[in-house]
């Protein structure tokens, strides 16, 4: 079971409202594991590798790519994120002793499941001295690859922290003090965070400058949904420098991030640029998504299904707005369907994915995103006999803590005031942790291996009156 401590969930509470919610988290959280699909993009047969499967190719339809093993001189594995090490298994299971070395990068609190292929567990959400150490050993066998060798980046969320190799000039207290600053201070959205933190660092998003000659192959755990074209804000500035100042000016942090951040973002430097065009033709270079968030939503749909509900899709990838009223907006949804039967008739089940955000601010509360929201939600629908709302972390740690997320009920709000907790307050102090700990309402899963956002799963169950 993905979930851990279930018995615990369901000893109270909407037991029956709850029992469904964590059945279809249970088989959502068990989709997005990308080790099966990286065996389908990387196999050997009749001494023959083969790269490439219709489901997963990049762009959609491109041909395999085969190569003759007497051809290949050495194979090397790199990379970094939360579901690197699913991709790395995957990889040694297909290839054996094909594989030279390699060196990945993945979230401290994982076993380490590799035999083959170095692992170094680093620090996330905030880098550490293992990240630094980890991209160092990524860096140079990038560095090293020759024409005859082939390198394959296996790329998931969470490698900006897991593989922060600072550029010249900024110490790692320097990257810690922007991850922090852009991660739990403002919140800034993803795609912004990454304009800024992706210069600052030396691997992120440029292995394909390092691997000069070699075959890339890029095995990709994208946290965006493959069939879904997503529309991102345009950027005040093409020019990537530009962009990454305007973003802390935006969040009026530009005179409070270090220095030696300001002086590197003012030189401006092209090697820290990601590769051009030019760039990245100078050696054959694939790219391959084996997992996304619609692996996650559709398993989850499909179990609703199964299970005889009426059910809908809010959004696959719902990101970068607030927790808070994302909490208040599906807990309107979900009492509209109890009361109106619209847009669905109970027993219904919608689903959401995405990853919404927590800006902190000066506050000193602990929690995350899915604590927050479905603390948000619990405030909307007290008193319901008929609601109840779950939310976790793909990768099972929600925030800084060491849960993936929590649900909630009619009777969650009533249970809060009996603890001697000031819902209202909390929630402005983004202390959603405290509170869901002490009415045993957080979900935990440890860590999980996969990254693919958030699921957020809503029932209404058929009114007794109904």
């Amino acid at each position: 079971m993905i979930i851990k401590n279930r018995n615990v969930l369901l000893s109270h509470g909407n037991v029956a409202g709850r029992r469904i919610v964590l059945d279809i988290m249970e088989a959502g959280l068990t989709a997005p594991d990308p080790y099966e699909n990286t065996k389908k993009v990387v196999r050997l047969e009749n001494g023959k590798l083969i790269l490439g499967h219709p489901d997963f190719s990049q762009p959609p339809g491109q041909e395999p790519v085969v190569y003759h093993l007497k051809d290949i001189r050495s194979i090397y594995v790199v990379g970094g994120g939360k579901a690197a090490q699913k991709m790395a298994k995957g990889l040694e299971d297909a290839l054996g002793d094909l594989i030279t070395t390699g060196q990945v990068n993945a979230k401290k609190g994982e076993s380490v499941i590799l035999k083959r292929i170095n692992v170094t567990l680093a620090g996330h959400p905030i880098p550490d001295s293992d990240s630094v150490t980890g991209a160092a050993r990524i860096l140079e066998i990038e560095k090293g690859a020759r024409e005859g060798d082939i390198v394959f980046w296996l790329n998931s969320g969470g490698g900006s922290a897991l593989k922060a190799l600072p550029a010249p000039g900024i110490m790692l207290e320097d990257l810690q003090e922007i991850y922090r600053i852009l991660y739990f201070g403002c919140g800034a959205s993803m795609p912004e965070a990454n304009a800024v933190r992706n210069l600052l660092t030396v691997v992120r998003e440029k292995h394909p400058k390092h691997v000069r000659g070699a075959t890339l192959v890029q095995l990709l755990t994208n946290e965006l949904p493959r069939r879904l074209r997503v529309h991102m804000p345009a950027a005040a500035s093409t020019n990537e420098y530009e962009r990454a100042i305007q973003v802390l000016n935006k969040y009026h942090i530009w005179d409070k991030v270090p220095q030696s951040v300001r002086t590197f973002l003012n030189k401006a430097d092209p090697a820290y640029l990601r590769p051009t065009p030019d760039e990245l033709k100078q050696r054959p270079y694939y790219i391959y998504q084996v997992m996304g968030p619609e692996y996650l939503i559709d398993a989850a749909e499909a179990k609703t299904r199964e299970m005889g509900l009426n059910t809908t899709v809010l959004a696959t990838s719902l990101n970068d707005v607030e927790a808070k009223p994302v909490g208040s907006i599906i807990a309107a949804i979900a009492q509209e369907a109890e009361v109106l039967g619209r847009p669905l008739k109970p027993p219904c089940v919608f689903l959401c994915g995405g990853e919404v955000v927590v800006p902190i601010g000066q506050e000193t509360g602990v929690g995350g995103r899915n604590q927050e929201l479905v603390l948000a939600a619990a405030a909307r629908i007290a008193g319901s006999d008929n609601i109840v709302i779950g939310s976790v972390d793909s990768d099972g740690t929600d925030g800084p803590t060491d849960v993936a997320g929590g649900i909630v009920d009619g009777l969650t709000a009533e249970r809060i005031r009996q603890s001697g907790f000031d819902l209202a307050e909390e929630i402005n102090r983004h202390n959603s942790n405290p509170i869901l700990r002490a009415l045993n309402d957080t979900i935990f899963t440890g860590n999980t291996g996969n990254n693919v956002r958030d699921l957020r799963v809503i029932y209404v169950s058929q009114s007794q009156s109904g």
